[in-house]
C-alpha cells in the first residue's frame, strides 16, 4: 500500500475543493465606496434634500477604504434636520440574505449633543414562511476615533420550524431623548459595516504595473490582532477564491470568491471572536493554489 503525505499547501488545496463556498458579506455597499450624489449607492438617504438640505454625505474620513457615511442634524431655518440612512428604496428598504447570521458590527464615531443618541437597527424577515430576527442598539457616549459596535441578532421564538432569514433591512439615525427633538450639530461617521465575521470588500490596488506571476503575500501586520491585510497578485483574468483555514483544517473565513480581472488586491479579515493562533489562508485560482501561514495574538 502507498502512503500518501500531505504537506499543509496539498492539504488545503483539498480542503477548498471539498468545503462548499462559504457567502460573501451581503450587506449592500458596506464599506460606503461607491456613492451616487450624496447617496451611497444601495442606500436612501430618505431626509436628503439634494442641493438644499443633506444631513447625510460622504466623508474621507474613513474606518477602511476611502469614505465612509456623515450624518448630521442640520439647521433648517432654526429647526433641527436629522440624518435617516437605510437600506434599499423607499419603495423596498430590504435585501436578500441566504444566512441566519448572528450578529452584526460596524465602526463609527460619534458627537452627540443634548442627549442625543445613535440609533442602528437590523431586522430580518421571511415573507414566505413568516418569522424573524431583530437586533438594535443605542449609542450615547461620545467617540472621537473609531469604535466598533456589535449587535446580535434577536431570532423570534415563535419563528416556524426550520426558519430561514431571506431579507433584511438596516436603519441608521439619530434619537433624541423622550419628548425632545434632535439637536442641531449631532453628528456621527459609520462604515464597515458585516455580519458575523464576513469581509467588507476586496480593494484593487493602484499600480501601473501589470502582474507578471499568480502570487500571494505575507499578511500585515503579522502577528496581528484584530485585524490584518493579505495583497495578492493575478497576471490574469480568474475566478478566484481567498479562504483563511484554522489548523484543524476548517473553514473560519471566506475573503474573496468572485471572477476577477488581472490586477493587484488588497483583502482585510477582521478576526474579532476568534481564538489566538495559528491561520491558514490560501488563494485559489483555476488549478493554482498558494498557502501561507498567520498568527493572531490577543
Amino acid at each position: 500500500m502507498t502512503k500518501k503525505c500531505y504537506s499543509s499547501f496539498s492539504l488545503v488545496a483539498l480542503l477548498m475543493l471539498s468545503i462548499p463556498a462559504a457567502a460573501q458579506n451581503p450587506i449592500p455597499n458596506a464599506g460606503f465606496e461607491t456613492w451616487s450624489g450624496s447617496t451611497p449607492a444601495g442606500w436612501n438617504a430618505s431626509t436628503n434634500i439634494p442641493g438644499f438640505l443633506e444631513p447625510i454625505t460622504r466623508s474621507t474620513d474613513a474606518y477602511s477604504g476611502v469614505s465612509a457615511v456623515r450624518g448630521e442634524v442640520l439647521n433648517a431655518a432654526g429647526s433641527p434636520y436629522p440624518p435617516a440612512l437605510y437600506t434599499g428604496t423607499t419603495q423596498s428598504p430590504l435585501f436578500p440574505i441566504s444566512e441566519n447570521h448572528s450578529s452584526f458590527s460596524a465602526y463609527y464615531k460619534f458627537q452627540p449633543q443634548g442627549g442625543d443618541m445613535l440609533y442602528i437597527q437590523v431586522a430580518f424577515q421571511n415573507p414566505v414562511t413568516g418569522g424573524g430576527a431583530e437586533g438594535h442598539t443605542t449609542i450615547s457616549t461620545s467617540a472621537g476615533s473609531y469604535t466598533r459596535v456589535d449587535i446580535s441578532m434577536v431570532y423570534n421564538p415563535n419563528n416556524p420550524p426550520g426558519f430561514q432569514a431571506t431579507q433584511a433591512n438596516i436603519t441608521i439615525t439619530i434619537q433624541p431623548p423622550t419628548g425632545q427633538a434632535p439637536h442641531i450639530g449631532t453628528n456621527f461617521l459609520i462604515d464597515h459595516l458585516t455580519f458575523d465575521n464576513y469581509p467588507v470588500s476586496v480593494e484593487e490596488l493602484a499600480d501601473v504595473r501589470n502582474p507578471e506571476r499568480f502570487e500571494l503575500m505575507q499578511n500585515y501586520p503579522n502577528p496581528f490582532n484584530p485585524s490584518t491585510n493579505i495583497q495578492f497578485s493575478l497576471p490574469e483574468q480568474s475566478l478566484v477564491q481567498l479562504k483563511v483555514f484554522n489548523l484543524l483544517g476548517e473553514e473560519v473565513a471566506s475573503l474573496v470568491n468572485e471572477e476577477m480581472r488581472a490586477g493587484n488586491y488588497r483583502a482585510d479579515w477582521n478576526a474579532t471572536g476568534m481564538p489566538s493562533g495559528v491561520y491558514l489562508y490560501s488563494l485559489r485560482t483555476g488549478n493554482s493554489v498558494l498557502t501561507k501561514r498567520m498568527m493572531l495574538v490577543k
